[in-house]
């Protein structure tokens, strides 16, 4: 009796065994569905940055995780470059021999002397302060986090862009899809990608090709923007528009138009899109 128990017993146990093997790498794992979120908002990045920072190339890495990973098509990021840090300092380039690179704009200074983080790189999720974070194994969660915010801000913007003159013109849209009863300011940002320069990694050597995105160029409506109003109505309509001219050095084809909308008081983004100057 005690055999044939035992007979019985590894048979089942083989079948287990067995059965394991046949499981499907679909079935491995629980798949966690991402909440379906009612006018989601999208996520402004603005990360602090510079091309003398041994850590900043890990940042960027991060920002490109997120931007592909967490929720694609809904992450804008912005990589600036301030005035009065040593990180931020023009260095010597292969690609510009005559003189140095410089990436520091006076709309990323005007973010700097507001945020005043103690370190590079620092990354701030939707304008508030408190998301601020210099350590980049936090940024994939405050992303995560604020990805599941909602808004009341529906925001589009279109461009129309002169080659013969270097003239860009943006012009945007804000509808408020419920009442909102606190100051909100427009901010138009000129952002430039696929520069080549030089940049200190992490080993602290240089790269002298290496491609350096999402670069603050200009803001065209100011450093802190321009203000919308202090109350809005449900359905109520606001549009807008601001014009610059490109610099010689900036690529016309490598530049995307940031707008997001933000609060005055806390500088938390209700809303925010980006698209490229040329279709």
């Amino acid at each position: 009796m005690k055999a044939s128990h035992l007979t019985i017993g590894l048979f089942i146990l083989a079948s287990f065994a067995t059965g394991c093997d046949n499981i499907g790498e679909d079935d491995r794992y629980i798949k966690v569905e991402k909440p379906v979120i009612d006018n989601p908002r999208n996520l402004l990045i603005m990360e602090f940055t510079g091309n003398s920072c041994l850590n900043c190339p890990t940042g960027a890495a991060v920002v490109e995780q997120i931007k592909e990973d967490e929720a694609p098509g809904r992450v804008i990021s912005v990589g600036l470059h301030p005035y009065g840090s040593h990180f931020t300092e023009p260095v010597g380039s292969i690609h510009s021999p005559s003189r140095k690179q410089d990436f520091r704009s006076q709309a990323a200074t005007a973010l700097f002397d507001y945020y005043q983080p103690s370190g590079f790189p620092a990354a701030i999720f939707n304008g508030l302060k408190s998301s601020m974070s210099g350590s980049t194994a936090d940024w994939i969660q405050r992303a995560s986090e604020a990805l599941t915010a909602m808004t009341n801000v529906s925001l589009s913007a279109t461009c129309g862009y002169e080659e013969a003159t270097r003239n860009l013109t943006v012009d945007y849209d804000v509808e408020f899809l419920d009442y909102i009863n606190h100051k909100l300011n427009v901010t138009i940002w000129l952002v430039e990608n696929k520069i080549m320069g030089t940049q200190t990694m992490p080993n602290g050597r240089p790269d002298f090709n290496y491609e350096h995105n999402h670069v603050l160029r200009t803001s065209l409506n100011g450093d802190w923007g321009q203000e919308l109003g202090e109350s809005f109505a449900e359905g109520e309509r606001m549009t807008g528009s601001a014009s610059i001219t490109l610099e010689e050095e900036w690529v016309a084809e490598n530049c995307d138009v940031v707008v997001y909308v933000y609060r005055d008081d806390n500088k938390e983004v209700e809303q925010a899109t980006s698209i490229p100057i040329l279709n």
